[in-house]
């Protein structure tokens, strides 16, 4: 997928005053392919991601094969970057899990959800073990504060090369990563060359604002950065507030979005044109070996978060570019079939009508 930008966006809202409540989910996903020569069966799988002995790998075979290792607590006591400038500190502790998809395509999200702290001393860490994925927040920021800075960290990340947020979620998914990636039950031989992409998000839940008759709206806007960065804005109605369903689509919109872009590159370099279609088939084989059959978009998210992808497939429109890709690669199946010398005027017809 080439730099640019693409967003879905409803309706805006109110600002939160930094007397409200705070209710902030802050996460990143990051995604990669599993270096491993051939699919990991799912013995494998589960191996890789048994990363407590106190936990199960939760495992699913519908729609595809999917795993997720059990969670993992990081203490942080550190200050949480702002849109306005205003000073904010956080302490407690973020959650990052690994997952991996098809026996191929692995990932590591790390969240928080940012409150207000309930007393301005602080609390001892058993108060805060107590609560997982929960970061208390000494400071008078509110939700659209916190969520600009953290996006705005990342962003400026992107285009600078500059170092790390303040809160550096992303360290924390890239640290479980490699630590799957270290494991010993795989070769660490990829199947294909595919980029790291990283996805950081904010989502809020705004309450109604009386001052306005129409009910709090879908507020959408993602965008593509580079090659590997993206930022997701969420503002959702408060009858979507349900951070672990949130987090499920973030990850699935990550899975996809790491598709598309990895196809779209393998595509972009198989030099369709230049070479005989049977050498471009074989360079993108690995593509239809193991990832085309992935393309689920929307298959694991809730149903009360399907409005989410909808928004998504209109633009930047997800399975439409989706669907161009597939269509060149057929098409070089088509001529590749078409290209051999034993295949004859019927053979062709056949193919023909098959792929039309």
């Amino acid at each position: 997928m080439p730099p640019s930008a693409g967003s879905a966006r409803s309706r805006a809202h109110r600002a939160v005053g930094p007397s409200g409540e705070l209710d902030v989910l802050v996460g990143e996903v990051r995604t990669t392919l599993l270096q491993n020569s051939h699919q990991a069966s799912t013995d494998m799988v589960a191996r890789l991601l048994d990363l407590d002995p106190a936990s199960r790998v939760r495992t699913a075979t519908r729609p595809f094969a999917h795993a997720v290792s059990p969670e993992a607590r990081t203490g942080v006591h550190c200050p949480l970057a702002t849109g306005s400038g205003i000073s904010a500190d956080g302490v407690g502790t973020v959650l990052a899990r690994a997952s991996i998809t098809g026996g191929v395509v692995l990932q590591a999200s790390a969240r928080a959800r940012l409150v207000r702290a309930a007393a301005e001393r602080r609390q001892p860490w058993a108060h805060h073990m107590a609560n997982p994925g929960v970061i208390e927040v000494v400071g008078r920021s509110g939700e659209d504060d916190l969520a600009a800075g953290f996006l705005q960290k990342a962003r400026q990340a992107s285009a600078t090369g500059q170092g790390p947020s303040p809160l550096d979620l992303g360290s924390v998914g890239s640290r479980l990563l490699d630590r799957v990636q270290r494991m010993p039950y795989i070769d660490r031989v990829p199947m294909l060359r595919a980029r790291r992409t990283r996805l950081r998000f904010a989502v809020t839940w705004p309450a109604p604002d009386p001052s306005r008759p129409e009910p709090a709206g879908l507020d959408i806007e993602f965008i593509v950065h580079d090659e590997t960065a993206r930022t997701l804005r969420l503002r959702l109605p408060p009858s979507m507030r349900d951070p672990d369903a949130v987090l499920v689509a973030c990850e699935d919109l990550a899975l996809h979005d790491w598709l598309l872009s990895t196809v779209a590159v393998l595509v972009e370099n198989s030099r369709i044109g230049a070479d005989p279609a049977a050498q471009v088939v074989a360079r993108v084989r690995p593509a239809i070996d193991h990832l085309l059959h992935l393309w689920m978009p929307g298959a694991k998210v809730a149903e009360n978060l399907a409005e989410v992808w909808a928004a998504l497939e209109r633009r930047p429109g997800f399975s439409n570019q989706w669907s161009s890709l597939r269509g060149q690669i057929q098409n070089q199946l088509l001529l590749a079939i078409l290209e051999k010398p034993e295949a004859g005027p019927a053979r062709a017809a056949a193919a023909f009508r098959e792929r039309n």
